[in-house]
């Protein structure tokens, strides 16, 4: 297994909210494996279930991240069933959770990619629950990887992991079709498109549900143009996002994610 070893640093990203002691669980096991352990919160507020949503968080945060990095995901809602339980090597970081989509934009993206299922020993030695997963077998395995500095600890079959059609993006040349993937916290709506000459792509229209834009410019910032007034730009995150200033797109233009949008 030409893998390199893990860092001593594991993050966490759920569906499980603060309020509850989940996310705190997980980390006592963690704890009680790995003493020595760095931990870091990614997010604990991805909406409950929502896999296109903690797929989007991974793919904005997990690379930014040091090589050897274990991150240990939890947006589960088919634990218990027959769906794979993962380690997954994407380039030089390590994520740990189900095989339900959640990884899709990270195995999209990556050069590399190698997956296993999880082996016997990486269950929690006196915990075995069919609904806590996130707790007796992720956080264990991670806490194992960590400790012990070997992927292959808690390795099983190598398997081929479950990539969403909905992760593939898009290139705009004259013209192009995608669908909003992700709505922000401010309404912004970010599209799986991306534009490899900005210069030739505007002036143009955005055709959504029920309606159309036309823009004269692409913006480089929220601030090129007036409060109140919708804007075409090119997100943080490398892709085309419909927005505007001071106010919610999704709002205004009844935006969520899975609308289709035609760009020419």
């Amino acid at each position: 297994m030409n893998s390199s070893a893990p860092e001593t640093l594991i993050t966490l990203s759920s569906d499980f909210g603060t309020g509850d002691g989940y996310a705190a669980a997980m980390k006592g096991v963690i704890r009680s494996v790995a003493p020595h352990v760095r931990l870091e919160d990614l997010t604990h507020e991805i909406p409950p279930g929502d896999i296109r949503a903690g797929a989007w968080m991974l793919r904005t945060a997990v690379p930014f991240f040091p090589r050897g990095t274990v991150h240990v995901v939890v947006v589960d809602p088919g634990v218990g069933t027959a769906r794979n339980a993962l380690v997954l090597q994407a380039d030089s970081q390590y994520l740990i959770g189900p095989d339900n989509g959640v990884f899709s934009w990270i195995i999209r993206e990556a050069n590399e990619i190698r997956a296993w299922t999880l082996s016997d020993d990486s269950w929690h030695p006196e915990q075995s629950s069919h609904t806590f997963h996130g707790r007796d077998l992720f956080a264990h395995a991670a806490a194992l990887m960590v400790q012990e500095g070997e992927l292959s600890r808690v390795c099983g079959e190598e398997v081929s992991p479950q990539c969403e059609a909905w992760s593939e993006s898009y290139a705009v040349t004259s013209t192009a079709q995608g669908e909003v993937v992700h709505v922000d916290r401010f309404g912004n709506a970010v599209c799986n498109l991306f534009m490899p000459d900005l210069e030739e792509a505007l002036p143009g229209k955005v055709s959504l549900p029920g309606r159309t834009l036309s823009f004269d410019t692409l913006s480089r910032t929220y601030g090129d143009v007036d409060e109140g007034k919708a804007l075409l730009l090119v997100g943080s995150h490398g892709f085309l996002e419909i927005a505007i200033r001071q106010g919610s797109a999704a709002k205004a233009f009844g935006l969520q994610v899975g609308d289709s949008v035609y760009l020419e």
